[in-house]
C-alpha cells in the first residue's frame, strides 16, 4: 500500500472526530446520491462515463470500471472513490472542478460503504438525456368537458390531492387585477362604475377584450418580453464614451415590441424578425429595428464577447437551454457538446453593427470601426441594425473559454445545431439581398431627400442670380447704356469707355459669367444626379433600358459639372484681377474634353450583396412548431406574468438542471395552444385571465388546502402578488390623471424619472444605470431577468412617504376630488369615498370609512395649532391621499 494511500486513509479517518455519528449515517438517497448528482454525473453519467465507471446507481458504482469496481461494500479502505475524493492533492482529487467535498460529505460515503452500500429499491440509472421531458414534443392534453381547457387541468391535479378551489373573488378586485394585469394600469373610476352595473354575463368578457385592445397592453406587455430580451439602452462609459455595450437609437427595437404586440403579431414572427429581419425582410425599414434584439448583446472592445452574450441569450431567451455551460467543456448536464457551441456561435460570426438613414432624420453616416484611441457617442439619428459583414466568416475551436487558446489543427466549425436534440432540419442557405439592401441609396425616400436638397440649392441659386442681375442692370444703367444692348454690346462698350466706365463695365460683365457660372453648376448638379439615380436603375436593379446611354449621360454630365466648376474658377480669378490664376483655370478646362473619370461614386455607403443565411436558418429551426422548447418556453413566461410563479421555475434552464414543471400538462396544452392559434398572445391571455383559476379570491380559501399545498402550488387560490416597480410609479400618476399617455420615442433621461409625466418604460434603462425609485421597487435587471426578484425593504415605504413624485400626485389628485365633489351635500364623506375607489380601486369599508374621517379632523387641527399650512382642510386632504398611496394594497394584486 503506497505512503500516499495511507496518508489518505489517515486523513479521512481523523476527519471523523469531528462529525457526530448521526450526520454521517450515510443514508444513500438523503446524503449520498445528492453529492454524486450534483458533483459526478456530468462526467460519470448519463452523458459520458469516463474511465469506464458510471456512478449514477449504486448497481454502477459496484460494477468494474477500467480499474474495477469505485465501491466495495462494507470495505472503505478497498474503495477507490474514498481515496479520489479526499486525496489532499487538487491536481489528482475528485470532482476535478470546484471545491472539495466537506469532511461531513466524506464522512457520509464512507459511513454508507461500511453499512454495506446499500441501493434503494427505485435504484436505476439516469434515462437517456435525449429522452429528458423537454426535448420530447408536446403532446396536447385531452380536456373533458365544457370547462375551460385551464380549469379542467387545475381541477384534476387538485381532485388528485383533495384541494377544493376557492370562491370567485369580487366585481371589484377582479377589475383591478384584470387592468394591472393586463395594462399596467388601476382601472379609472368610470371604468369601475361601469363595471359594477354591468349584470350581463359576459361584462367581464367585454372587459377583457377591450383591454387587449387598448395601446396600453403593447406597453405591459412589450415590458414583460423586453426582461426576457434583456433589453437595454446603450452604457459602458457614458461620460466617456469608448465603450460600448448595447447600442444607441435601439430605442427603435422597443418601439417596435410595443407596436407588433398591439398588433397581435404571431411570436413566431418576432422571434424570426428579431434574429434575422436583414434576412428575411431586407427592404423593410420598419422591421429591421427588430434586430435590436441582437445588436443589443454589441460589445464595441471585444467582439469574442458579443458573440459569446448571443450563443447565451439567444439559447435562453427562446429555447431555455444554458448553452453557455459548455463554452470550457461539453454540457454536464444537457446532450450539448463544446462543439455544438461553436457551432451556434458560428451562426453569429459574420456580424456587425450598421447605420441606416431615417426619413427625415440626417445622415448617421456609416458606423465607424473601433479606435482604442478614439471616442465614439453613440448616434443620435437614423436606426441601428445588424447585418453580415463578411458572410464567409469562420469560427475556430478554442479550450479553457479563452479566444487566444485556438486549437491549431482543428478545421473551422461550420455553423448549426445541437444534432442530439431531436427537432426540425437547420437548413442553411446563403441569402442574396435585393440592391436597396446592400445600397441603401437607392431607397426611394433617400433619393427624394437627396433630390430636395439640390431642388433648394436650385431655388436659392436662381434668386442668387436674380439678386446678382439686378445689381449689374443698375451698375450698367448708371452708364447710359440701353438694357437691351447690355450683352450683345458690352464688350466694344468696354473698349470704348473711359477707364471708370471700363472697370465698371468690366465688374458688371464678371458679376454675370460667376452668376451664370454658380447657376450652371447647381443645375447640372441636379443634372449629374439625376443621371446617377437612373444609372444606378438600370445597373443594379436591372431595369430594361439602354445601360450605354444612361452611362453616357451620366458621363455627360460629370463633363458639364466639372465645367462648370472650372468656369467659376476662372470668372473669381477674373474678378479679383489674378490674371495667373485665371490663365490656369482656362488651361485646367482643356483637360474637360478628355473622357472623364471612369470611378462611380455611389450617394451612400454599400455593403456585402449577399448574407450568410445563417440566423435566418437559425430562426426558422426554432421558431418551427417541430421544436420542442420553443412554444412551451414563451407559455412558460406568459403564465407567469399571469399567476406570479412560472410551471417551470427555471425558465431560462429547460434542461436536466432545471426544474421541472409543476403542471407538465398545462404547460403542453398552453404550448400546442400558442402553435393552433398561429403563434399569438392575445388569445392565450383571454383563456387565462377568463378561467376560473384566474378571477378565484386570493385569501379566504379552504383552510385545509393550506396544510395540504402551503405554498399553493396547486392554484386553489388566486395568489397575493406585488405590482412590478413600473407599476407602482405609473399608476402613480394614473389616479391622479396626470399621466402622459404618449407612446414610443427616444429614451428619456433617468433622472428625470420623478418630474416626467411618461410611462417608466420610456426612461433609459441599462447596465450603467436606471432610475432610482424603480430600482427601490425591484425593476428588472437589464442584463439578466428571465425572472424579476421581489423584496421587501423599509426604503420602499419611505420612498412612497418622502419622494416628490408621490406627494405631487397626492396634491393634483386632491384637488381634482374635491372640485368633483362641491355638489355633494357631505362633501368630505363624498370625498373620502371617492379617493379610496380613486387610489384603491374600491369602496372604502366601513371602518376604513371612519379612520379616514378621523385622520382629516386630526390632521386639520395639527396644522391649525401648528399653523404649517396656509390652508389646514386642504392640506389635510392631501395627507389622507397621500396614506392612501401609502396602502398596502396599492402596491399589490389581490
Amino acid at each position: 500500500m503506497s505512503l500516499r494511500f495511507v496518508a489518505t486513509i489517515l486523513i479521512v479517518c481523523g476527519s471523523f472526530s469531528f462529525v457526530r455519528a448521526a450526520e454521517a449515517d450515510g443514508d444513500y438517497a438523503r446524503d449520498i446520491q445528492p453529492i454524486l448528482k450534483e458533483r459526478c454525473y456530468a462526467c460519470h453519467g448519463a452523458l459520458k462515463q469516463k474511465g469506464g465507471l458510471r456512478v449514477d446507481s449504486v448497481g454502477g458504482l459496484l460494477k468494474d470500471g477500467d480499474s474495477g469496481p469505485a465501491v466495495v461494500a462494507k470495505k472503505p479502505a478497498d474503495s477507490p472513490i474514498l481515496d479520489r475524493i479526499a486525496d489532499p492533492d487538487a491536481a489528482t482529487r475528485m470532482p476535478p472542478e470546484g471545491p472539495a467535498l466537506t469532511t461531513k460529505q466524506i464522512a457520509s460515503v464512507k459511513a454508507w460503504i461500511e453499512r454495506g452500500a446499500k441501493a434503494p429499491a427505485n435504484d436505476a440509472p439516469e434515462e437517456d438525456p435525449r429522452n429528458h421531458w423537454a426535448f420530447q414534443q408536446p403532446v396536447r392534453p385531452k380536456v373533458v368537458g365544457t370547462l375551460n381547457p385551464i380549469d379542467a387541468l387545475l381541477n384534476g391535479e387538485r381532485v388528485k390531492r383533495g384541494l377544493t378551489a376557492a370562491e370567485p373573488t369580487d366585481k371589484a378586485t377582479l377589475l383591478r387585477r384584470v387592468h394591472l394585469d393586463l395594462t399596467g394600469l388601476p382601472p379609472t373610476l368610470e371604468e369601475q362604475r361601469a363595471f359594477q352595473i354591468d349584470t350581463a354575463p359576459e361584462a367581464y368578457e367585454r372587459v377583457v377584450d377591450r383591454l387587449l385592445a387598448t395601446p396600453q397592453y403593447g406597453e405591459r406587455y412589450g415590458r414583460h418580453w423586453m426582461d426576457v430580451w434583456r433589453y437595454s439602452d446603450w452604457y459602458g462609459r457614458r461620460s466617456a464614451p469608448d465603450v460600448l455595450n448595447s447600442y444607441g437609437q435601439i430605442w427603435r427595437w422597443r418601439d417596435w415590441i410595443i407596436r407588433e404586440l398591439n398588433g397581435d403579431r404571431g411570436y413566431d414572427s418576432m422571434v424570426r424578425s428579431m434574429l434575422a429581419a436583414d434576412e428575411m425582410t431586407p427592404t423593410d425599414d420598419a422591421n429591421l429595428v427588430a434586430t435590436g434584439f441582437v445588436v443589443r448583446n454589441f460589445y464595441r472592445w471585444n467582439y469574442n464577447n458579443w458573440m459569446r452574450d448571443s450563443v447565451e441569450h439567444t439559447s435562453k431567451a427562446f429555447l431555455g437551454l444554458t448553452f453557455n455551460c459548455c463554452h470550457c467543456h461539453d454540457h454536464k448536464y444537457d446532450p450539448i457538446s463544446q462543439e455544438d457551441y461553436f457551432r451556434f456561435r458560428a451562426i453569429f460570426e459574420p456580424l456587425e453593427i450598421r447605420h441606416d438613414r431615417w426619413p427625415g432624420e440626417a445622415d448617421p453616416g456609416v458606423y465607424p470601426k473601433y479606435n482604442y484611441t478614439a471616442a465614439y457617442p453613440p448616434i443620435k439619428s437614423g436606426m441601428v441594425r445588424a447585418y453580415d459583414e463578411k458572410p464567409d466568416a469562420l469560427t475556430h475551436f478554442y479550450t479553457g473559454g479563452d479566444e487566444r487558446n485556438k486549437v491549431k489543427d482543428k478545421p473551422p466549425i461550420p455553423p448549426g445545431v445541437p444534432k442530439s436534440i431531436v427537432g426540425p432540419k437547420f437548413d442553411l442557405k446563403v441569402i442574396d439581398l435585393p440592391p436597396e439592401a446592400w445600397y441603401p441609396g437607392l431607397k426611394s425616400f433617400v433619393r427624394k431627400e437627396e433630390l430636395d436638397k439640390r431642388t433648394a440649392a436650385i431655388r436659392a441659386a436662381d434668386a442668387a442670380l436674380k439678386a446678382a442681375t439686378d445689381a449689374t442692370i443698375q451698375a450698367v444703367t448708371a452708364t447710359g447704356i440701353p438694357d437691351a444692348k447690355l450683352f450683345g454690346a458690352l464688350p466694344a462698350m468696354v473698349m470704348a469707355m473711359p477707364p471708370i466706365r471700363v472697370a465698371r463695365a468690366a465688374t458688371a460683365e464678371t458679376l454675370l459669367k460667376v452668376a451664370h457660372a454658380k447657376r450652371r453648376a447647381a443645375h447640372t448638379d441636379l443634372v449629374q444626379l439625376q443621371a446617377r439615380i437612373a444609372a444606378d436603375d438600370v445597373i443594379h436593379l436591372g431595369v430594361k433600358g439602354d445601360v450605354k446611354a444612361v452611362s453616357i449621360t451620366a458621363n455627360l454630365a460629370e463633363r458639364e459639372h466639372r465645367l462648370s466648376l472650372a468656369l467659376v474658377a476662372q470668372a473669381q480669378a477674373t474678378e479679383t484681377n489674378a490674371p495667373t490664376a485665371a490663365s490656369n483655370a482656362l488651361a485646367a478646362s482643356r483637360d474637360l474634353f478628355l473622357p472623364p473619370a471612369t470611378a462611380y461614386v455611389p450617394i451612400s455607403p454599400q455593403y456585402s450583396k449577399t448574407s450568410s443565411g445563417r440566423r435566418a436558418a437559425l430562426a426558422n429551426w426554432i421558431t418551427s412548431p417541430e421544436n420542442p422548447l420553443t412554444a412551451r418556453v414563451a407559455a412558460n413566461h406568459i403564465w407567469t406574468w399571469h399567476f406570479g410563479r412560472p410551471i417551470v421555475a427555471t425558465p431560462s434552464n429547460f434542461g436536466r438542471n432545471g426544474k421541472k414543471p409543476t403542471h407538465p400538462e398545462l404547460l403542453d396544452w398552453l404550448a400546442t395552444e400558442l402553435v393552433r392559434t398561429g403563434w399569438k398572445m392575445k388569445p392565450i391571455h383571454r383563456t387565462i385571465v377568463t378561467s376560473q383559476a384566474y378571477r378565484m379570491r386570493s385569501s379566504g380559501g379552504v383552510p385545509a388546502n393550506a396544510k395540504i399545498d402551503p405554498d399553493n402550488v396547486f392554484l386553489w387560490q388566486f395568489p397575493t402578488l406585488r405590482v412590478e416597480a413600473e407599476v407602482v410609479r405609473d399608476s402613480l400618476l394614473h389616479v391622479a390623471g396626470d399621466l402622459d399617455v404618449a407612446i414610443g420615442g427616444p429614451e428619456l433621461p433617468q433622472d428625470q424619472g420623478l418630474t416626467s409625466r411618461r410611462r417608466s418604460l420610456y426612461f433609459s434603462h441599462h447596465g450603467e444605470a436606471r432610475m432610482e425609485f424603480l430600482e427601490l421597487f425591484d425593476v428588472a435587471n437589464p442584463c439578466d431577468a428571465y425572472v424579476r426578484s421581489t423584496s421587501i425593504l423599509p426604503q420602499q415605504a419611505l420612498a412612497m412617504s418622502n419622494s416628490d413624485l408621490a406627494l405631487r400626485q397626492s396634491r393634483i389628485l386632491s384637488a381634482k376630488l374635491w372640485k368633483a365633489t362641491e355638489a355633494e351635500k357631505d362633501r368630505e364623506a363624498a370625498f373620502v369615498a371617492m379617493a379610496f375607489e380613486r387610489v384603491l380601486s374600491r369602496p372604502a369599508k366601513d371602518a376604513e370609512r371612519k379612520a379616514a374621517t378621523a385622520f382629516l379632523t386630526r390632521q386639520r387641527k395639527l396644522f391649525v395649532e401648528s399653523k404649517l399650512a396656509a390652508d389646514p382642510h386642504e392640506r389635510s386632504r392631501e395627507n389622507l391621499i397621500h396614506a392612501l398611496f401609502n396602502h398596502s394594497d396599492f402596491v399589490t394584486v389581490r
